[in-house]
């Protein structure tokens, strides 16, 4: 019995490349993906195979665009209407984020193969018990992102449950319209049609799971290039042939690892430059509105939204900032390397690497900025002045 559920998992886990303990971490984010029809890992996957799947998210978001619509018709309530415009930027967002994640699968495939092949064998090098840690750490990652879905989405659900088993009807969403009837089996279906929406939309946080995934093994891997040159110094009884002969295979391995890395962040960089944008611009307006919608009163329902958003943010640039941050120390390692032992051949190539490294190594969104701490504190500012513009002008 074990065996045949693990060929399932398997069969609807499928990414490119072969099995490997990472594909073990991330198996709950793949099969998520792959109910939604979104599990590009899966070299199989094609728009045609999964057309039924996006034909029926389609119907699914004009059904719930049409019903917000419909709810701000019919109300004059300030906070109902932010809450409404929150509905509806999630709703434009998510068809984006989604065609851009879709439109780099082919891209995404190798950052993943690279990822769990080339730096796992890179981070294996330095030790065993790091390859652990780094893999205990993706674990974590998987886990707490997946928190931030299932609170605010456990929240709305449990409060719906707990009305209806009172006898009271009401819907996941206040501003959302269920464009049915209000009794059974109408309302039954109307709420898992929400649910399904819901869920969804809070499954896009997987989107940036993979982000920071991919930096966390790039910085892993950058960890145990550093230790690469890091070459014990010259023994007494060591000849100098010897000590030149490991300096100069040291620095060797450096380079073609150093190259693997550089070409491994570049395809990032692409690949995010647009990805990192979306949710960013997304995550300010929509915490704009969250901060609105708190400031009317102590919404308990809707604040939890703060969460995801928030992380958004923060795991963008935090991990766009280490970047930064790794690149400075390999620049160090490098300068500090006993370059004047080398022989004057190997000088030369020495040379040429520092050169090369003095290019900076950053994520730069589509409009040019940096992912960084000052990113972050700049999208948390333009957040904090909208809301400011937004409430004196309701007042």
């Amino acid at each position: 019995m074990n065996g045949f559920f693990e060929r399932v998992i398997e069969k609807y886990s499928k990414t490119a490349g072969f099995r490997t303990e990472v594909d073990r971490i991330t198996t709950v984010a793949l099969i998520l993906q792959r109910i939604f029809g979104q599990q590009v890992l899966d070299p199989e996957w094609t728009w045609k195979k999964y057309f039924v799947h996006q034909l029926l998210n389609l119907i699914l978001f004009v059904y719930v665009f049409f019903g917000t619509l419909e709810c701000l018709k019919r109300t004059n309530d300030a906070e109902l209407v932010a809450e409404a415009c929150y509905t509806l930027i999630m709703i434009g967002i998510f068809p984006l984020k989604m065609l851009l994640f879709i439109s780099n699968r082919f891209t995404f495939r190798e950052l993943y193969i690279t990822a769990k092949t080339t730096l796992i064998t890179v981070i294996q090098s330095d030790s065993v018990v790091k390859v652990n840690n780094v893999l205990q750490t993706s674990r974590k990652i998987v886990y707490v992102l997946f928190f931030m879905v299932l609170v605010p989405c456990s929240i709305y659900e449990l409060t719906t449950l707990w009305n209806y088993v009172n006898g009271i009807r009401i819907l996941l969403s206040r501003s959302t319209l269920t464009l049915m009837p209000m009794f059974t089996p109408y309302y039954e279906i109307a709420w898992f049609f929400h649910s399904v929406f819901l869920f969804e939309i809070s499954s896009t946080i997987i989107l940036d799971m993979w982000f920071v995934l991919l930096i966390h093994f790039w910085c892993s891997a950058s960890d145990s290039l550093v230790e690469i040159l890091k070459v014990p110094a010259r023994a007494d009884d060591e000849t100098k042939s010897s000590y030149e002969k490991r300096l100069n295979n040291s620095l060797g391995t450096f380079y073609k690892i150093h190259i693997q890395l550089v070409e491994y962040m570049k395809a990032l960089s692409n690949m995010y430059k647009w990805l990192a944008f979306v949710p960013l611009c997304n995550a300010a307006m929509c915490t704009c509105l969250i901060l609105l919608l708190m400031s009317k009163e102590i919404n308990w329902r809707f604040a939890p939204h703060l969460l995801p958003m928030f992380a958004e943010i923060f795991a963008y640039n935090w991990f766009g900032e280490q970047i930064k941050i790794k690149a400075k120390e390999l620049h160090k390692t490098v300068i500090n390397f006993d370059w004047r032992n080398l022989k004057l051949k190997d000088q030369k190539s020495y040379y040429i690497i520092v050169t090369y490294m003095t290019k900076e190594n950053s994520i730069k969104t589509a409009v040019g900025n940096d992912l960084s701490l000052i990113t972050m504190t700049a999208v948390l500012k333009f957040s904090y002045q909208a809301f400011t513009v937004l409430q004196s002008i309701d007042n």
